[in-house]
């Protein structure tokens, strides 16, 4: 930029944002608290000193309700945070994301470093966390044999999971030689080998409570067992190198217990489930095959050879009772035709004609007389009457008019 160019307020307060900004993401400094206030909303705002220069600073609520100690007037602090420019006063400030007693600060800086350190290794790889199996039966605790941890986590277990085994190593959770301890109690149960996941942890506590499990020895022990590893290190709020390296982070022994089990209720619903549903599938399939069976019986039945043979006897016998009625009544329609003719001839036989009282002419030669011409004069001839013959003779001829 050409110094000779002015430039607005507002333009040289944003590149001196940019600028702090992008230098000091992330900061930790010690110093005294000045001017401390804590209103209603939760925000703390006070400065942070030395003898020689202040920085004003603000702790949002956000990051300090669950701090386990109230800053004073005074109190000498060592506190993480980052520098922000407030553009409309062109001032600038430390917004606070952690802050303890400045005698922890060094554990903090440790803390820190060991953390980068093992990350940097690949310690903290997402993709190189054993799997858990989904129904353990013998569960190895790591923790304190007299604490609340140990407490909860077996009447978690004993809850969800009645029919596994716990198995409890009690150890030092605190002290110069706990991590030792927490180390031994990791191999004694890999030797072991009759457990299928390991619960590591203590209930919440100061950063030098806590500091066992965030020494070296403890992260790699950890990360070198051969075993599924849940670290339970404290409350919710609580961050250790443990829970980093573990394969699984609970945020309390008792969360650990719940990740580690499924809970028998839900397995017992999740079996009723699969009955019911394979009850269905095999109901559906049965009805399936008795419609396919009533299917292939009605086919066999029509197929069947003596079924067959039925069907062509009754065809037969309807064929048969067709042929009896076409032959009656071919012989009653001939006989109603004979009948007829017989009534017909019956009308045209001589007989009858003789009895209504007429007679037939015959001469001696037997032939018909049709005509009076037919015979002469004095010749006789037969008279075939219904009774009988008479002898006659032709005496004279009469002409019709």
């Amino acid at each position: 930029m050409n110094s000779d160019t002015p430039i607005s307020v507002s333009e040289l307060t944003k590149d001196i944002k940019s600028l702090l900004e992008g230098a000091f993401p992330h900061v930790w400094i010690t110093g005294e608290i000045s001017n401390f206030i804590h209103p209603r909303s939760g925000h703390m705002y006070f400065t942070l000193k030395d003898n020689r220069s202040e920085i004003r600073s603000v702790m949002f609520k956000g990051s300090n309700q669950f701090m386990r100690f109230r800053p004073e007037e005074g109190m000498k602090v060592f506190v993480h945070g980052r520098i922000s420019v407030y553009e409309k006063r062109g001032s600038y400030q430390l917004t606070v994301g952690k802050m303890e007693p400045a005698g922890l600060g060094a554990l903090y800086l440790a803390f820190e470093a060991l953390k980068k350190q093992l990350n940097e290794e690949g310690l903290f790889d997402s993709a190189l966390k054993k799997p858990f199996p989904e129904f353990p039966r013998r569960i190895g605790v790591v923790t304190s044999g007299t604490g609340a941890a140990v407490r909860d986590i077996i009447q978690v277990l004993g809850r969800r999971a009645p029919y596994a085994t716990v198995i409890v190593r009690p150890t030092k959770v605190q002290g110069d030689s706990a991590a030792d301890d927490i180390v031994q109690a990791l191999r004694e149960f890999e030797n072991y080998g009759a457990v299928d996941l390991l619960i590591v942890g203590r209930g919440g506590g100061s950063l030098e409570d806590l500091w066992p499990f965030n020494e070296e020895k403890t992260a790699r022990a950890i990360f070198e067992c051969n075993l599924p590893v849940i670290s339970a290190v404290g409350h919710e709020t609580d961050t250790t190198i443990t829970d980093l390296v573990a394969d699984l982070r609970a945020p309390t022994p008792s969360a650990a217990a719940e990740l580690a089990v499924p809970n028998i209720s839900d397995i017992i619903d999740q079996l009723m489930t699969t009955k019911n549903n394979i009850d269905r599938l095999l109901q559906s399939r049965l009805e399936q095959r008795w419609q396919c069976l009533d299917t292939q019986a009605g086919k066999l039945a029509i197929l069947h050879p003596g079924k067959r043979i039925d069907r062509r006897q009754k065809t037969l016998a309807m064929l048969y009772h067709q042929l009896n009625l076409a032959w009656q009544n071919g012989i009653d329609k001939k006989r109603a035709e004979l009948f007829g003719f017989s009534e017909q001839l019956e009308l045209l036989n001589p007989q009858a004609v003789l009895e209504r009282g007429y007679s037939i002419a015959f001469t001696s030669t037997g032939e018909v007389v049709r005509a009076a011409a037919d015979i002469s004069m004095g010749t006789e001839f037969e008279l075939q009457t219904a009774e009988g013959r008479l002898i006659a003779e032709k005496v004279r001829d009469e002409e019709r008019e």
